[in-house]
């Protein structure tokens, strides 16, 4: 399986990955007892008693494995983000944090993720992978879609961010992305198993484009109202298209996220532990 993955995602495998998908328990709603418990556990000694509560990590390589040559040798070829050109019509509505705000554009509304000059090199990252998982069917459902990318001064900066901070910046870029309501970053609260599932596969179409994240966190994986899950935070990603990467990097990051769902966040959420410092 690792010699064809990425192009073939992990839940399409034959015979299928045992515990990738780990079986929903009966007890997986503990009683409260042994909640307190395992929490009270869990402040002595910092583990959590719950951590193989669904199985150990089905993705963990051998070392054997680890050392066979597998490099990506193909990579997707697709066109440019289109730049935003001066005079566009864009119109500002809301300051949502530091580096974000709402805007109104081409009669829809959308969001505006600002880079200061001491961000270009993550700008050009996610201005990259964001072409490439834009434009390939396979990858533009594991993603928030981005539309364009723009070069402005300080004053047209400002009209649509009025709180930027623009000290000693010389360069400021942003990329324009679909405005989704009820998006929010996926919690302990509000994950489950068929969500952690969710996000995992959207991982795999992330991957599917030969695109490394680079940045495996639960604040960079965000949950719509209707259950499906986006990945963001493309600022360290990698794309086979310019990077030299092996299949084995693309199979461990995946393994990495099996055990943020599976390990931390889902047992987190069992025994309360619900505002985790991962």
């Amino acid at each position: 399986m690792v010699q064809i993955y990425p192009e073939v995602s992990l839940f399409n495998s034959s015979p299928p990955l045992r515990g990738l998908s780990p079986t929903r328990l009966s007890i997986e709603s503990p009683q409260a007892e042994l909640i307190a418990a395992a929490f009270s556990q869990f402040a002595l000694t910092s583990v959590n008693p719950f951590y193989w509560f669904y199985g150990p990590n089905p993705l963990i390589l051998s070392s054997s494995v680890e050392d066979i040559p597998m490099p990506i040798t193909e990579s997707h070829v697709v066109s440019r983000l289109p730049q935003i050109m001066p005079g566009s019509e864009i119109n500002f509505k809301a300051v949502l944090d530091d580096t974000h705000s709402l805007v109104d554009y081409q009669n829809g509304l959308c969001i505006i993720q600002w880079f200061i000059s001491r961000n270009v090199e993550a700008f050009e990252r996610e201005k990259e992978v964001y072409a490439i998982l834009s434009q390939l069917e396979s990858s533009k459902n594991s993603i928030l879609r981005c539309y364009d990318w723009l070069h402005m001064d300080h004053t047209d900066a400002l009209n649509l961010h009025p709180n930027l901070s623009l000290v000693d910046a010389t360069t400021i870029q942003a990329l324009l992305f679909e405005h989704i309501d009820g998006l929010v970053p996926l919690s302990v609260k509000d994950v489950t198993t068929d969500i952690a599932e969710a996000a995992l596969k959207a991982l795999c179409g992330v991957h599917a484009a030969h695109v490394l994240h680079g940045d495996i966190r639960r604040q960079n994986m965000h949950l719509l109202p209707d259950g499906r899950v986006v990945w963001t935070g493309f600022g360290a990603a990698k794309s086979a298209s310019h990077h030299p990467l092996r299949r084995q990097d693309f199979w461990n990051e995946a393994a990495s996220a099996w055990t943020l769902l599976y390990s931390k966040m889902l047992p987190d959420k069992l025994i309360g532990n619900l505002n985790p410092d991962y």
